[in-house]
């Protein structure tokens, strides 16, 4: 099965985040892990990169991220939707729910910092497994916000 596999840029500017800082990570919120397993690498400052580019510091590399998915739907219609349950509802969420990964990633935001105003976060969706049930046209990395968080 042949998965496209698309980077995803954003640029983020950096006046706000200033060079005075110990620790930068960068966080992701509702990632989508119902699909295939893969390696999210992230590159700061280095839009062209993709599965074969080097992880290094040179290349912009700041870490990595796995998610470990799902393979697709094996249920009934309905099985895989995702409904937000109860503030009041002792169960677990369900199995699906979009989960969040943290990359520390001090040096190459300190580098970012360091070349310009601005800078570019890559995500480079590496697949490591899937299945027959996951769509040929799946997307990597789903994701709902990625944030740079400083800290003093």
């Amino acid at each position: 099965m042949a998965i496209p596999i698309k980077a995803i840029s954003s640029e983020i500017a950096l006046a706000e985040l200033g060079g005075d800082f110990s620790r930068a990570d960068i966080e992701f919120e509702g990632l989508d892990h119902s699909g295939s397993t893969y390696e999210g690498r992230i590159f700061v400052n280095n839009p062209d990169a993709d599965e074969d580019t080097d992880t290094t510091l040179d290349n912009g590399y700041a870490g990595s991220y796995i998610i470990f998915g799902h393979g697709g739907c094996f249920g009934d219609e309905g099985h895989c939707d995702v409904a937000p349950r109860s503030t009041y509802d002792p169960r677990p969420p369900h199995a699906l729910w979009p989960t969040r990964k943290v990359v520390i990633a001090t040096d190459a935001i300190r580098k970012a910092v360091d070349d310009g105003p601005t800078m570019t976060i890559t995500v480079v969706p590496v697949v490591l497994s899937t299945t027959d049930m996951v769509p040929e046209d799946e997307e990597l990395p789903k994701f709902e916000l990625m944030s740079v968080i400083t800290y003093q």
